[in-house]
């Protein structure tokens, strides 16, 4: 937004508002915060603030919480996505929504605010977008106990059922073939497959005893929501299956319904827990539907929704599932890749913008398939990464990085890639002790770049694991900045030494808004002693561009293309 329609306050929550409409175009976005039981607007895009009747700073009142009659007011349930009158919030026109920021105790501290210019249904993408920044507001204004506010989450109502029927797969099949055999033969049913979202984490943390207690009431929520023609079983773990008859109505709106009700958060004696919800749906089955097939379908687009960010229902859709087919013999064939001599690594140089010379280079994993010739890294990294075999691969990939720089000119960084799921391993850092030991290259030219999924996990061990590879002389950076919020949430609370500002931002360097949120990184950066590197440079243009606005570092086709040995790109400077 321009300067003079910016608030008063941190800098911070302007940016974390910029990638929410990044992330969702054409809308206004706000974020108020809980100031002694009112709602003050703390930050607010330009498009906001001309749509708002109030003051700059004004605190709303009550009834802005509360509601009024005849008007929705502000969500007061974690996780809550609601659509809110405008009048609450003094709004001349648009159609708001708002979630509540809430802290580890579920404390509501603050809402994040966007209003479409169209009435439309709150979409999943909306619903998530809203909840990822809501989340992302409840770290950034935890420590901030002034605007924090004492206003608990009201608990969720206790379920009136409870039951423990469970089944394994062929009796699933046989259920299933019950349930349709029961349909007229002009009628069609659907089979909805539903899988509550990282229970075993869950499980772990509370114990079997509160998990059971969460399936059961799961249960009883599902229950509270069919109606007439709609048959539930409780399957094997936290499994639930819904045969349902179409009747002429959507399944989609009754997946819609029911993800919604499993969200809301339970009381367990003071702990609030919210789970949620991925399902898989096959629509359009008749009596003669093979229950294998259809259970088989089920678990693709289960899976599916589980790809596509959970929270979510998935259709089963015959093209979608040959794609699914396809990375499954994807899978296969990258697990016996590392043994069958198919990966190597390849180096991308970086410049400094400073010196205009070569300072380093980035160790990039390249696999050359026999048969299917090179896969891209788009492709097979997230593969990788979701079926855990990151961790051998970037294992190999550290090592033989080492290895290679160790016969590099003096004075030259080496860059290597860590997964979240790398650094969290329990020896991580005595792992990287033992590849520089055996390359014998110096620690303090290592430079480990991490993503925000590290950053997520923002505990005491991240900060030692940190604090230990610091220790040793190794630099960290943190890599796709800007990709997401927690980045932005964390930065200044964890340990590093570079940022890799992502390339769509450099893509987009002549919006007047991505500019204003890029110089305020770069001061930000520059002012902590932090470098800070344009990812995807292509061009002179814009490697010249990214010079001005304050860069310290250029990494992409104009400072190099990767090689497999990059020893002479050190000696020569891009023109």
């Amino acid at each position: 937004m321009p300067p003079s329609d910016r608030l008063p306050g941190d800098a911070t929550l302007d940016a974390l508002l910029r990638m929410l409409v990044r992330r969702l175009p054409g809308r206004a976005a706000a974020i108020y915060a809980l100031d002694g039981g009112s709602a003050r607007l703390r930050a607010g895009t330009g498009q906001y603030l001309s749509r708002c009747a109030a003051p700059v700073g004004l605190a709303l009142a009550d009834r802005a919480i509360r509601g009024a009659p005849g008007a929705s007011g502000l969500p007061t349930a974690a996780g809550e996505v609601l659509a809110i009158d405008r009048a609450v919030l003094q709004l001349r026109d648009g159609f708001p929504a708002a979630c509540p920021a809430c802290s580890g105790s579920g404390r509501i501290l603050g809402w994040v605010v966007l209003v479409d210019a169209r009435r439309r249904p709150l979409s999943p993408a909306v619903v998530t977008a809203l909840r990822d920044c809501a989340q992302v507001l409840g770290g950034i204004l935890a420590p901030a106990s002034p605007m924090a506010g004492d206003r608990p989450a009201p608990a969720a109502d206790p379920d009136r059922h409870a039951g423990s029927e469970r089944a394994d797969e062929q009796a699933t099949q046989t259920w299933i073939a019950e349930m349709l055999a029961r349909r007229s033969e002009a009628s069609t049913s659907a089979f909805l497959l539903i899988d509550l979202d990282r229970f075993h984490a869950l499980n772990e943390v509370l114990g079997s005893a509160t998990g059971d207690q969460v399936l059961d009431r799961t249960r009883s929520r599902i229950r509270d929501v069919l109606g007439p023609g709609e048959c539930l079983l409780r399957l094997a773990g936290d499994r639930f299956g819904i045969v349902a008859e179409r009747a002429g109505s959507d399944p989609r709106s009754l997946a819609d319904r029911l993800l919604r009700t499993i969200a809301r958060p339970m009381d367990f004696g003071g702990r609030r827990i919210s789970v949620q919800a991925s399902i898989g749906i096959v629509d359009q089955l008749t009596a003669e539907a093979a229950s294998a097939t259809v259970l088989t379908q089920a678990v693709a687009a289960l899976r599916r929704a589980k790809h596509d960010g959970r929270n979510r229902y998935a259709l089963h859709l015959p093209a979608i599932e040959t794609i699914d087919q396809e990375r499954s013999h994807l899978e296969f064939d990258l697990a016996h890749a590392l043994p069958e001599g198919q990966m190597h690594v390849v180096f991308q140089p970086y410049l400094s913008l400073e010196t205009g010379e070569i300072t380093g280079a980035e160790a990039l994993l390249r696999w050359r398939h026999p048969t299917r010739g090179d896969i891209r890294p788009t492709s097979f990294v997230p593969l990788a990464e979701a079926t855990g075999l990151i961790l051998p691969l970037g294992a190999w990939t550290l090592r033989t990085a080492l290895a290679m720089a160790a016969r590099w000119p003096e004075g030259l960084a080496l860059s290597v890639n860590i997964s979240a799921l790398q650094f969290h391993q329990p020896h991580f850092v005595e792992e990287i002790d033992a590849a520089l030991a055996r390359s014998g290259f110096p620690a303090e030219r290592l430079e480990l770049e991490i993503t925000e999924t590290v950053l997520m996990r923002d505990n005491a061990q991240t900060v030692s694991q940190l604090e230990a590879l610091i220790a040793r002389g190794i630099r960290i950076a943190l890599d796709d900045f800007g990709t997401g919020y927690s980045a932005l949430a964390y930065l200044a609370r964890l340990p590093h030494h570079r940022i890799k500002l992502d390339r769509s931002f450099v893509q987009d360097l002549a919006n007047p808004a991505t500019a204003d949120l890029i110089r305020a990184i770069i001061a930000s950066a520059r002012g902590q002693g932090v470098a800070i590197t344009a990812e995807g440079i292509e061009t002179p243009a814009q490697l010249e561009a990214v010079r001005a606005f304050g860069f310290t570092h250029a990494q992409g086709f104009a400072t190099g293309a990767p090689i497999a040995d990059p020893t002479e790109a050190f000696g020569r400077v891009p023109a």
